[in-house]
């Protein structure tokens, strides 16, 4: 007598359909990430978002971070020149993929408030003055 585990056809269509809770939105954001890579050792990296939601991101990094750990995203500002200090808020890495030059991660928002210096409804003409 044979089991079957799963439906596969209902997995098939199950993978299809979109997981996050919010829309993203593709845009990139310059940010500071600050954490432990998995070697424990602390490290600070710019880099920029490919994408973001008021829930999460997706970035590139050159440190390897362990899945599920801690990081804090801090959004890069500028004002008459100078860059302006902004609150880092803390996310966690869901997942992480090996690129040639480093890693791709996606991170969910740890904590409440907004993160972006833009509103989701801004964010096409923040994205066309950044690139």
């Amino acid at each position: 007598m044979t089991n079957t585990l799963a439906d596969w056809q209902e997995v098939k269509i199950d993978r299809s359909r979109e997981r996050r809770q919010q829309p993203r939105s593709e845009i990139r954001i310059p940010i500071e990430v600050c954490g432990f890579n998995r070697h424990s050792r602390f490290f600070t990296e710019k880099t920029v978002t490919h994408d973001v939601s008021d829930s999460g991101c997706r970035f590139n990094l050159r440190t390897e971070v362990e899945k599920e750990s801690v990081i804090a995203i801090r959004v890069i500002n500028h004002k008459n020149g100078c860059e302006v200090d902004s609150r880092p808020v803390l996310f966690q890495v869901n997942w992480f993929r090996e690129l040639p030059d480093g890693y791709t991660l996606g991170a969910s928002k740890l904590q409440p408030g907004p993160v972006w210096s833009v509103q989701f409804t801004e964010m096409k003409n923040y994205s066309q003055r950044v690139s």
